[in-house]
């Protein structure tokens, strides 16, 4: 069943893109039923009964909850070449709550204007996986400033190929684990994290993480590094 974005679920009324997809792109018509969601874990089943110009009136059938992952991920990914956008639709598959691009010292493309792309990426992403909770997408930051004021996470991880860097496991509580709340995980461009950046990091409490012995792609790293803290955090 085709899922389209609500923002306000008490308003049930498709509008601007959502509207023109539902009646040009999928074809649908008064009668038909459909399934929206707000981006916050809310989900509703819906019949379409009427159109207007600009609009497609629903009338909400049930609605559900999806309450969010129990250990909220956040993304800091220094902004690699290329293949952001990869990593921002396969992060919104893997349930990232928050997406951080970062402007390192060997970031060599343009970020700017990138950002309504991103966030339409993620929000692609979630009509496609099912995923109701929409990832926020901050603006791109210089690395620096970054480091200097992180977001709160019980855990922070920054990808190095430094000789100190620990596996995750290393890092984890010892079976029967505590649930960890959050984990903030930092993932240079290519050419990893300039030395001065990594001990700015390290600095306000992020933890050295190894990737294993061979040297990532950025992309790679990224969604590698997700994929394993999906695994130990969130499946129980």
């Amino acid at each position: 069943m085709d899922r389209f974005f609500i923002a306000n679920l008490n308003r049930a009324v498709l509008t601007a893109a959502e509207a023109h997809h539902c009646r040009q792109v999928t074809r649908h018509n008064i009668g038909d039923t459909i399934t929206v969601f707000d981006g916050r874990g809310h989900e509703a089943q819906c019949q379409i009964t009427g159109f207007t110009p600009d609009e497609v009136q629903l009338q909400i059938l049930s609605r559900t909850t999806t309450p969010p992952l129990r250990c909220r991920l956040l993304l800091a990914q220094a902004v690699p070449k290329k293949n952001m956008d990869l990593i921002v639709q396969k992060a919104t598959e893997l349930g990232v709550a928050e997406i951080y691009p970062l402007l390192s010292e060997r970031t060599v493309v343009e970020a700017s204007g990138r950002l309504d792309r991103w966030r339409a990426i993620a929000l692609e992403s979630c009509k496609q996986c099912g995923q109701n909770w929409l990832p926020t997408i901050h603006p791109p930051v210089k690395a620096a400033a970054f480091f200097a004021a992180l977001p709160a996470a019980d855990l922070r991880l920054i990808g190095s190929l430094q000789p100190d860097a620990q596996p995750l496991k290393s890092y984890l509580p010892a079976p029967p684990r505590s649930p960890i709340g959050s984990v903030l995980v930092l993932i240079g461009p290519e050419g990893d994290f300039t030395p001065a950046e990594l001990a700015a990091a390290k600095s306000a409490g992020c933890r050295p993480l190894s990737l294993g012995p061979l040297v990532l792609r950025a992309d790679t790293a990224a969604l590698y590094t997700l994929s394993i803290l999906h695994h130990e955090l969130q499946i129980a």
